[in-house]
């Protein structure tokens, strides 16, 4: 009896190394790479000391399974970034690094295991306000000037909300031209008087330059707050 319990045992040990061998979320050397989208997220928001970069690889697109790429590997400006998951999210790959410091190129570099090579660069665009908003606020149509804002882009996200749920509130894209945002009637319109949110962010999305045939995106995000009192 004891023979047959040592047995199992042994079956079961080996069924557990065979499987996490072929586990279908860790890609290995000889599986194809050619169906493993890109998804990379750069997001930060004035106020926070830190940048959040977080890289995953889904297989057969963007809708598909994020998966750990060991024995491949990620790099941020030459710096290999270590796994971790998420029940909801997958398997995902995340480094912080400090916002006073990010702002201009960086490089990102994800090598396999049978040593191809898919090199991308961007640009993190940090701006900020030109000129601070005062504490209180008419409700008069206004101006927001920015400082360092990209050129070549041409909207910003607008939030705006107050302390009362049944207000509406703003949540759209509105034009920015050159650096300037003008907060017309409208908008104050849909926020009543008092403790008022202002929230603004860069929404920008490029496709990879180099990827494999599932493609691949960047999304970078950053975000200004300013609260003040509107009154009437």
């Amino acid at each position: 009896m004891e023979f047959y319990r040592k047995t199992a045992v042994l079956i079961l040990l080996i069924a557990a190394i065979v499987a996490g061998c072929t586990n279908p979320d860790t890609i290995n050397k000889e599986s194809n790479y050619d169906d493993l989208y890109f998804d990379y997220t750069i997001s930060a928001e004035e106020g926070n000391e830190n940048v959040t970069c977080v890289f995953q690889f889904k297989k057969g697109g963007d809708e598909g399974k994020a998966i750990n790429i060991e024995p491949s590997k990620i790099e941020l400006d030459g710096e290999p970034i270590e796994t971790d998951s998420a029940k909801l999210s997958g398997f995902f790959y995340e480094v912080q690094k400090p916002l006073k410091s990010f702002m201009g190129k960086h490089t990102i570099v994800f090598k396999t295991a049978d040593n191809r090579q898919y090199k991308n660069d961007f640009e993190f665009p940090a701006f900020s306000f030109s000129e601070e908003l005062p504490g209180k606020l008419r409700r008069n149509p206004f101006a927001i000037h920015l400082k360092n804002f990209p050129p070549n882009v041409k909207a910003v996200r607008l939030l705006l909300l107050d302390t009362a749920f049944e207000s509406p509130g703003f949540n759209d894209l509105v034009p920015v031209v050159h650096e300037q945002i003008n907060i017309d009637q409208y908008v104050l319109s849909t926020v009543r008087k008092g403790p008022v949110v202002l929230e603004l962010y860069l929404e920008l999305e490029h496709p990879l330059k180099q990827h494999t045939t599932a493609g691949g995106k960047i999304s970078i995000t950053f975000g200004l707050k300013k609260e003040f009192d509107l009154t009437n």
